[in-house]
Parts: structure tokens; C-alpha cells; sequence
């Protein structure tokens, strides 16, 4: 089999990445040790740098930014939740065989507080903003 500069060419990430099989190591070695022309090429790119090389160092701050993002969301989520939970609260009732027990009519009270808390919850909502990181 004819090794051309195209199947080198195909093969060398592989090789570069140490990704391929002691025999395709072999090949690529040989190859580049009866073509030194194709060799000086390929040492010059494996000396190079790559372009997505410098994404591992910011790899830790994207990871950082998604935690604080999912953070941010479920703490927005939750102060939702618990703020329509509370606005409700107050119109519930039970209706039983002989009787109707309906909370705001029944124990205004307790309306009042769980109302107080859904303005409380409902402010922390409005008032919860996206984590903005300074460089």
C-alpha cells in the first residue's frame, strides 16, 4: 500500500494528540523520517499554537459562571414558588358535608400573614437581579 502525504495528513491529530495505535505511531514516524520536509511541517505545527489551546484556563471560570447562573435560577425559582404559594393561600377552603372553612373568611388572621409574607416574597422576586461579575 501507497502511503501518501494525505493519509499522514489524515492520521496526524491522532498521532499529535497520542490518540492512535502503537502501529499508526510507527507509520507516521516512518513516514516523516523518509519525507523531512513533511517532518519540518509537521514539527512547526505540533510548536504552534493551537487555537482552542488557551480555553482550558478560562474553562474554570465558565464553571464558575454556570454554578452562579443555576444558583441565581433556582433561588429566583424558589422565591416565585413560595410567593404565588402565600398570594393563594389566603382563598383557600375546605368544604366538608356540613360545613365550609374558607381562610380569609375564617381566620383573617392567618389571611393577613400569609398575605404579609407573599408581598415579602414577592418583593425578593422583583428585586433579585442577574449576578454581574467584575473583571
Amino acid at each position: 500500500m501507497n502511503i501518501t502525504k494525505e493519509i499522514i495528513t489524515d492520521l496526524f491529530p491522532l498521532y499529535a494528540a497520542n490518540e492512535c495505535s502503537a502501529d499508526t505511531r510507527v507509520l507516521v514516524e516512518d513516514y516523516l523520517r523518509q519525507h523531512p520536509k513533511e517532518a519540518e511541517e509537521f514539527r512547526r505545527i505540533m510548536n504552534s499554537a493551537l487555537p482552542g489551546a488557551g480555553l482550558t484556563a478560562g474553562r474554570t471560570d465558565e464553571m464558575e459562571s454556570l454554578r452562579r447562573a443555576q444558583q441565581f435560577a433556582r433561588r429566583r425559582s424558589w422565591f416565585m414558588g413560595l410567593a404565588i404559594f402565600c398570594s393563594l393561600a389566603p382563598f383557600s377552603f375546605i368544604h366538608t358535608r356540613n360545613y365550609s372553612f374558607w381562610l380569609l373568611r375564617d381566620a383573617p388572621v392567618a389571611a393577613l400573614i400569609y398575605g404579609a409574607i407573599a408581598i415579602v416574597f414577592w418583593i425578593a422576586f422583583g428585586t433579585t437581579r442577574t449576578p454581574v461579575r467584575s473583571r
